[in-house]
């Protein structure tokens, strides 16, 4: 778990406001086959952005997101 706070709301009742991470990583396509193969739980598959940022979003076992991200040129 990212954290424990039993008097707040809990992250999946959060909205777009349950991002945890937004990491820039390398090969972001071979990740996230690698991610789904494992049963996560995605909740933005991936795909390119308008600003330049090819990305994709997994929600942890908390209820966190955390975004992937690869830049494009």
């Amino acid at each position: 778990m990212a954290g424990q706070c039993p008097d707040q709301i809990h992250p999946s009742q959060l909205g777009d406001h349950s991002y945890f991470a937004y990491l820039e990583i390398a090969d972001i396509d071979a990740f996230y086959k690698s991610v789904v193969a494992a049963g996560a739980k995605i909740c933005k598959t991936v795909r390119d952005e308008p600003w330049g940022m090819r990305e994709f979003g997994l929600v942890t076992n908390d209820g966190h997101r955390i975004m992937y991200a690869e830049r494009r040129s």
